[in-house]
C-alpha cells in the first residue's frame, strides 16, 4: 500500500503536478463557494471559455518569434480574455434589462466564436488547443508552480479583505447598497477573481474541466456545512485532496491526469450526496 501511494511521487514531474493541482484546488474550491452560493455556474463556464480568444492572440503574437508560443504570454492572454468576459458580462447586465443568464450567454457565445475565428488563423494550433482544453498538469515547470502559488495567495488575500462586501452582495444586493456597498464594483471584483481562478486552473485541468473544480467541491461542502467560512474550508480541502488522488488514479490506470483530478472531485460530491442524511 505504501508503494502504491508514494512511489508515483518520486518523479519530479509528479511532485510539481501534485503541488500545482493542490494550489489550484484550494483556489478554485474557495472561489467556487461564491459561484455555488450565487448560482452563477453559467458565468463560470463563460469565463472558462472566454479565455480562448486571449490564448489565440498570445499564440499569434509569439509563435513566430521562437517557433513555439510563449507560455507566460499565453497565461497573460488567457487572463485578459477571462477578465474581458467577466467585465463584458457586467456591462451587458448594467446596460440592458436582460436576465442575467441571457446576458452571460451572449458574452459566452461571442468570446467562444471569436476564439475559434482567431484559432483558425494560427497554423498548427491543434496540439496547443488540446493542452488548453484538457490541461497539462504533468508538464508544469517550477516557475509555473511559483506563479500559481503567488496568484492563489493574491486572490485569497483579496477575498479575505473584501469578504463582508462579497457576502452582502451575494445574499442581498439591496441591503448591501443600503449599507453603502458599491454593488456593481463588488460584483465586478468577484468576477475578476473568478477569472483569475479559471486562468490558473485551466493550465492544470484545462478549460473544459476547470468548472468541475469550481462546482463539485463547493457543492459537496454545502451538503456538510451550514456556514460560509466552514463551507470554504471544507471545499478547499476536498479540492486540494483531489489533486494528488487524481494523479494516483492517472498513474496506476494510465488515464488522463486532468480529467482524473476532476473525477475524484465529482466522486467526493457523489459520495457526500449519497451518505449524507436527508434534511
Amino acid at each position: 500500500m505504501e508503494s502504491f501511494l508514494f512511489d508515483p511521487f518520486q518523479a519530479d514531474f509528479m511532485q510539481n503536478g501534485a503541488l500545482a493541482a493542490m494550489l489550484v484546488g484550494v483556489l478554485c474550491g474557495t472561489v467556487g463557494c461564491f459561484v455555488v452560493m450565487r448560482g452563477t455556474a453559467l458565468l463560470a463556464e463563460s469565463v472558462a471559455h472566454g479565455v480562448l480568444p486571449g490564448v489565440a492572440v498570445a499564440v499569434l503574437l509569439t509563435a513566430g518569434t521562437s517557433g513555439d508560443p510563449d507560455k507566460a504570454a499565453i497565461l497573460c492572454g488567457a487572463l485578459a480574455g477571462g477578465v474581458l468576459t467577466a467585465a463584458g458580462s457586467a456591462v451587458i447586465l448594467r446596460r440592458t434589462r436582460l436576465r442575467e443568464d441571457t446576458a452571460i450567454a451572449v458574452m459566452f457565445v461571442f468570446m467562444l466564436a471569436l476564439g475559434v475565428v482567431l484559432i483558425s488563423r494560427v497554423d498548427g494550433f491543434a496540439v496547443d488547443l488540446t493542452s488548453f482544453l484538457f490541461g497539462d498538469v504533468l508538464s508544469v515547470p517550477d516557475w509555473e508552480v511559483a506563479l500559481t502559488a503567488g496568484l492563489a495567495a493574491v486572490v485569497l488575500l483579496v477575498m479575505w479583505a473584501l469578504y463582508r462586501p462579497f457576502v452582502l452582495v451575494s445574499f442581498d444586493r439591496r441591503r448591501a447598497a443600503s449599507l453603502g456597498v458599491s454593488v456593481e464594483r463588488t460584483e465586478l471584483a468577484l468576477m475578476i477573481l473568478l477569472a483569475v481562478a479559471v486562468v490558473v486552473g485551466f493550465t492544470i485541468v484545462g478549460a473544459l474541466l476547470v468548472l468541475g473544480l469550481l462546482i463539485a467541491p463547493p457543492a459537496a461542502a454545502a451538503l456538510l456545512t451550514k456556514r460560509l467560512p466552514s463551507m470554504m474550508a471544507v471545499s478547499a480541502l476536498i479540492a486540494a485532496a483531489s489533486g494528488p488522488l487524481g494523479l494516483l488514479v492517472s498513474w496506476h490506470f494510465e488515464v488522463a491526469a486532468g480529467a482524473s483530478i476532476v473525477l475524484v472531485a465529482v466522486a467526493a460530491f457523489a459520495v457526500t450526496a449519497v451518505l449524507r442524511p436527508a434534511r
